[in-house]
C-alpha cells in the first residue's frame, strides 16, 4: 500500500471537492461540515472504497473516523493493515 494515504486523500478533496480553488486542507482541519457536505463524504467513501480496496461498513461511517485527515488516515490502516 502506498506509504502516504493521508496525501491521496488530501489530493482527492482537493482535486474533486474543493476543485483545486487554492484551500489546502490540513491533518486536523475540521472536514465534516466545513470541506464534506453528505454528496462530497458519499464521493469519498466511494474514493476510499476503490482506492484501499475495502469496503466502509455503515457502522463505520462515524463522524470519529471522518472528521479529520489524520482520523482517515488512521482509519484507513486500520482497515488495511
Amino acid at each position: 500500500m502506498d506509504a502516504d494515504v493521508k496525501d491521496r486523500i488530501r489530493r482527492f478533496i482537493a482535486e474533486e471537492v474543493l476543485f483545486d480553488e487554492g484551500r489546502q486542507v490540513g491533518d486536523r482541519d475540521e472536514l465534516l461540515g466545513d470541506v464534506l457536505d453528505s454528496l462530497a463524504l458519499l464521493q469519498l467513501v466511494e474514493y476510499i472504497e476503490q482506492q484501499f480496496g475495502f469496503e466502509v461498513d455503515d457502522a463505520e461511517m462515524v463522524p470519529e473516523n471522518f472528521r479529520t485527515l489524520d482520523d482517515l488516515e488512521r482509519y484507513v490502516r486500520s482497515r488495511t493493515s
